[in-house]
């Protein structure tokens, strides 16, 4: 028997929120997309505390006010909120998987991976997590990358980019560094552009 909270979360009719609620909007998707455990489609909510994840052919792209996103296959993605009450969406969690986003100026957010928090205030990313490793390009804008401290170790750096910068942040130091420079890969500048049309904005790299 399926539960009132198991239908709405199945079908997307969510209870109406909090006016100050972020509230997010699917505008392509395909394969297997969950929500929450349920299976995902255009007309699901997407709003704080909540888990997207994508099967091996699963793909979604999404916007939560002025930030776009996109998923790979095999990606599982937190959408976190300040405190355990707020509506406003944060900080993202990609435990693992791909993930590119562009974000609207103004409030900070953070992208954390199991080897990184990647500070985020109006620009644009693309990053592939592990458990070992995070690969963060840096598109456009300005990021603070921070490698996650593991005993007294830890390393940060500023990033600042008109068109992809992009660095691998270690689990374990790699000749002596959990931070060091990487190529631009996997990700195209189209993709990057199509995240910021579908909140309005024009492409952020130079013609």
């Amino acid at each position: 028997m399926i539960t009132r909270r198991q239908f709405l979360l199945l079908t997307g009719a969510l209870l109406p929120l909090p006016a100050a609620a972020q509230a997010g909007a699917v505008h392509e998707i395909s394969g297997d997309v969950r929500l929450n455990g349920f299976p995902m489609a255009t007309n699901s909510a997407v709003f704080a505390g909540q888990t997207i994840t994508t099967g091996d052919n699963g793909r979604v792209w999404f916007t939560l006010g002025a930030d776009a996103f996109f998923l790979r296959p095999g990606s599982e993605l937190r959408l976190r909120a300040q405190s355990a009450a707020g509506v406003v969406i944060d900080a993202l969690r990609l435990v693992t998987g791909a993930m590119g986003a562009t974000f609207g100026r103004g409030r900070p957010r953070s992208v954390i991976t199991p080897s990184a928090t990647i500070g985020i205030r109006g620009t644009g990313v693309y990053v592939e997590a592990s458990a070992l490793e995070t690969y963060a390009c840096n598109c456009f804008g300005a990021v603070d990358i921070h490698s996650t401290a593991t005993g007294t170790m830890m390393e940060s750096v500023r990033v600042m980019a008109e068109n992809h910068q992009a660095r691998r942040i270690h689990r374990d130091p790699q000749g002596g560094m959990r931070i060091q420079r990487a190529p631009f890969e996997r990700h195209t500048n189209e993709e990057i552009i199509r995240l910021e049309s579908l909140t309005g904005r024009p492409s952020p790299f130079r013609a």
